[in-house]
């Protein structure tokens, strides 16, 4: 009598847990990892096919993972297969892993190789940031400012606020050669429209206060030439 009572109270109990809470096909986690699964069967044949896309796309789902372990190995192979296909985010996400050193060993010298092949011939914003940073920090290439600066500015006038942010730096320090307040105000001004953007780059920066900073060692004409060029600069976007 014992053991069926056991039985039955613990048959009450998963009844109930399923009545309150759900089955285990009403898991979110369960629902979201099957999902997931569903999205990698449903892109292996399509990248197996050849399709550089479907490539990239499968990469990025082993890369990321959903609620199932990631593996940048299988990331690292899918990415290879549409770079070479000139898929120009596979290339920029190749030199992401190496700088990271994410699936493969860190290796900054052939970060710079793929973030220069988006960056040039996908012109490719990320990979020109980030090649800029390299040539900052002299990681995997020669350390050169005006190097950095190029690839920076190449970045910001493509719109990327984290660029525009290093630019503005860049004239604010004078790393870029003789310090010069309008251009960096200008650039800080910029990239203060994506503040937000900026800081979940790197929580350290901040447009806003840089410019609030700079503006203490200008006069009212400097800041306005700089307003202004801002506002021609997303008048042409």
């Amino acid at each position: 009598m014992l053991i069926l009572f056991t039985v039955a109270v613990l048959g009450l109990s998963g009844f109930a847990g399923w009545f309150f809470f759900g089955g285990p096909d009403d898991d979110p986690t369960r629902r979201a990892m099957d999902a997931h699964i569903s999205r990698l069967q449903a892109k292996i044949p399509e990248a197996e096919a050849g399709s550089a896309n479907a490539q990239f796309a499968l990469a990025r789902l082993y890369h990321n993972g959903d609620h199932i372990a990631a593996d940048p190995k299988a990331a690292y192979q899918w990415y290879a297969k549409a770079a070479d296909q000139g898929h120009v985010e596979a290339q920029y996400s190749i030199g992401a892993m190496y700088a990271n050193g994410d699936g493969v060993r860190q290796d900054y010298f052939r970060a710079s190789e793929w973030y220069r092949l988006a960056a040039n011939l996908g012109r490719h914003a990320g990979a020109q940031l980030a090649l800029g940073d390299l040539y900052f920090m002299g990681q995997g290439v020669a350390h050169g400012y005006a190097e950095a600066l190029a690839w920076y500015k190449k970045s910001a006038l493509r719109g990327h606020p984290v660029a525009q942010y290093r630019l503005g730096a860049m004239y604010a320090e004078g790393w870029a050669g003789a310090f010069d307040p309008v251009e960096a105000y200008t650039w800080f001004t910029l990239a203060m429209a994506k503040q937000g953007q900026v800081k979940a780059h790197d929580s350290r920066l901040d447009p806003k206060a840089a410019r609030e900073k700079l503006a203490e060692a200008m006069n009212r004409n400097q800041i306005n030439r700089a307003t202004d060029a801002a506002a021609r600069f997303r008048s042409q976007k």
